[in-house]
């Protein structure tokens, strides 16, 4: 009974029970005062004549007043927005209302019992019945009140006619004896269900949120770089594409900005310190750009802005070169601090029709022009650069659509031993002759065919060729090929080459493979594999252009090229910037004394001829000994050295 009770009781600690059940009675309670009002005037009506004036009339008039003014409190203060507490201390003295009220038209209506005849007995019996009961169902939603009303009805009737001497009423009276119980389950368990079902609704409301939360997030995590906070590429590109369609007469301005020595960062100082550099880069180009521009991560170490678009073009390319010079300032880091570099590739379109990625590459050549000439800085896309971009989707298009395998040929460039002057190598030097453009210069279909995806079958196709022509040179020869930096990360091309070395049955030490390391930056644990593998088949590897990159030292270390080749800015100059000169000494001592070979590239004097020979270094090519050459000059040429060193060796003897 104790917990029958309790169960009945409101629950001040359930803030959300409390407001369900005062919202359910806000629209029952006015229903409950009206089944009272109509069925105590009609029991009031019929028994005017028959009983005292005070029982038959003032009484039950007064009692509707008391409901009508409960009735108009209810439609008009139950529909406000009250608060848990307020609703709590209002069902409280609803629950003493609902007592008060049912012993009173309990009592009145036992005291008309015994003023009316058989038929006016009978209404009572209907009163208290049917009246208590719609009574008791319209306070369901506050169990106290509707258990207090079943008791106190179900006694008031079961006491007035138990007695009565009628069989009909004793009858009723017995019955509704037995159904106080039933109906005080009814009660209990019609207020669990209700309670379930709130409990229900708001879980179902809390997953909801919970949903929309999870929602909101994924679709601000689609737009936001998760590092630094700022938009990502997705949100950049939408960004673009949003300002193009609001004025498509007015194209935004974009910039494109890389750090540039920020991979060695990662590499040295690990990923945590590369992550700092990120995000304070990203703070830094945020208090630039301001709340008028975006400030995009696109990938990487790369950022993207969108200029506000009230700047002009000279202002524009002194906040471009002030984005640039923030990222020189260090970056502290837990080791100490860091240095990076930027450089910029802005397009700032004129009228037209432009799409977002048509902007972005754009300014990504801008970008790539720049780095290009290997200095940090701004560049603007120009109309130079839109002839360059224009040729460059044509040999695209043209690598992509035309059989370009019967064009492509080789031309051999000697490389010679600076003390003996014999021709010991040849570096293999991709041609190629378009019917439709006539002959297109490597560094310009190269990296086309790396973009286009179709460097890995040229290069097969390529290096058959150097396979036939080594076939057919003296078997002291050795021949030099380039690989690209799709070439060196991709394992399947570096295993189609091992296939055709072993078919071809030469030696595979007579091979040589160069690589940049540019190609190392771009996958260096990949690059790492391949050229293990390489090596351990008996091909050499050399690093080609050494001197252009960032951390040159620790790949020669880890990966142990068999040969660097001293990049041509150096070698060119060596005679007239003393710089250059001690570079170049400098890393013609470090291969000494790793026990390796050194060749200079670009050699275009005897003079620089001499000076490397006289420094260390032993191998050389250029222009001073013999342009790039067909084969069969190539050989002829390399015939020529050896009669002339043939020649120098008799009369020495």
């Amino acid at each position: 009974m104790k917990n029958f009770l309790a169960s009945l009781q409101l629950r001040k600690d359930n803030p959300t029970l409390l407001m369900a059940q005062f919202r359910a009675l806000s629209s029952q309670i006015p229903i409950l005062y009206i089944l009272l009002v109509i069925n105590a005037l009609a029991v009031a009506i019929t028994h005017l004549k028959s009983a005292p004036l005070w029982l038959s009339l003032y009484i039950p008039v007064a009692l509707s007043v008391v409901c009508v003014f409960r009735l108009c409190w209810w439609e008009i203060r139950g529909k406000e927005n009250i608060t848990a507490e307020r609703a709590y201390r209002l069902m409280k003295v609803t629950i003493s209302g609902a007592g008060i009220l049912t012993v009173a038209f309990g009592s009145w209506s036992i005291a008309l019992y015994q003023y009316g005849d058989a038929s006016q007995q009978g209404q009572i019996a209907y009163f208290l019945v049917v009246t208590g009961i719609s009574c008791i169902f319209c306070l369901m939603h506050l169990p106290m009140a509707a258990a207090m009303t079943t008791v106190i009805t179900f006694s008031a009737m079961i006491a007035t006619f138990m007695f009565s001497g009628n069989p009909v009423f004793v009858a009723t009276a017995v019955s509704g004896l037995f159904l106080i119980l039933p109906f005080l389950r009814v009660i209990n368990s019609y207020f669990q269900n209700f309670v379930g079902l709130v409990q229900l609704t708001e879980e179902l409301k809390q997953k909801q949120e919970e949903a929309e939360e999870l929602n909101l997030v994924n679709s601000r995590n689609a737009l936001q770089d998760q590092l630094t906070g700022l938009a990502n590429r997705r949100s950049f590109f939408l960004s673009l594409d949003e300002r193009l369609q609001k004025n498509p007469s007015m194209p935004p301005v974009i910039g494109i900005i890389d750090l540039d020595g920020f991979k060695p960062v990662n590499d040295v100082f690990g990923h945590a310190a590369g992550d700092l550099v990120l995000k304070e880069t990203a703070r830094r180009f945020t208090v630039l750009v301001g709340e008028e521009g975006m400030v995009s991560r696109l990938g990487g170490d790369e950022f993207g802005i969108i200029f506000p678009c009230s700047m002009t073009r000279q202002a524009i390319a002194d906040l471009g070169q002030a984005l640039c010079a923030t990222v020189r300032n260090p970056y502290e880091i837990p080791d100490g601090s860091v240095c990076v570099f930027g450089s910029c590739g802005i397009v700032y379109p004129e009228a037209g029709s432009y799409t977002a990625e048509d902007l972005y590459e754009k300014a990504d050549f801008a970008l790539y022009q720049v780095k290009s000439k290997r200095s940090s800085g701004v560049e603007f896309f120009s109309a130079d650069h839109e002839k360059i971009l224009t040729q460059r989707h044509l040999i695209e298009l043209e690598l992509q659509a035309n059989d370009f395998a019967s064009e492509m040929k080789l031309d051999y460039q000697p490389i010679v031993e600076l003390q003996s002057g014999r021709v010991v190598a040849y570096e293999a030097l991709a041609r190629w002759d378009s019917a439709r453009f006539g002959r297109i210069s490597p560094s310009a279909f190269i990296p086309a065919a790396e973009r286009t995806a179709v460097i890995g079958r040229m290069t097969r196709i390529l290096f058959a060729q150097a396979l036939e022509a080594l076939a057919i040179m003296p078997r002291h020869l050795r021949l030099s090929f380039n690989l690209s930096a799709r070439d060196i990360c991709d394992h399947e091309t570096s295993m189609a080459l091992l296939a055709m070395i072993t078919r071809s049955g030469l030696d595979p030490r007579r091979i040589e493979f160069e690589i940049t390391e540019t190609a190392l930056l771009s996958d260096f644990d990949t690059a790492d594999r391949v050229i293990t593998m390489l090596r351990a088949a008996g091909i050499s590897i050399a690093l080609d252009d050494f001197g252009t990159g960032f951390s040159s030292l620790s790949h020669i270390h880890r990966l142990a090229f068999d040969k660097l080749k001293i990049d041509k800015g150096f070698v060119m100059n060596f005679d007239r910037d003393a710089r250059c000169m001690n570079i170049t000494r400098s890393v013609a001592n470090l291969c000494q004394n790793l026990g390796i070979a050194s060749v200079a590239e670009g050699v275009e004097s005897e003079a620089i001829a001499e000076g490397l020979k006289a420094i260390g270094v032993r191998l050389a090519q250029g222009y001073y000994f013999s342009r790039p050459l067909p084969l069969e000059l190539a050989m002829d040429y390399a015939a020529r050295c050896e009669a002339k060193a043939a020649a120098r060796d008799s009369l020495s003897a």
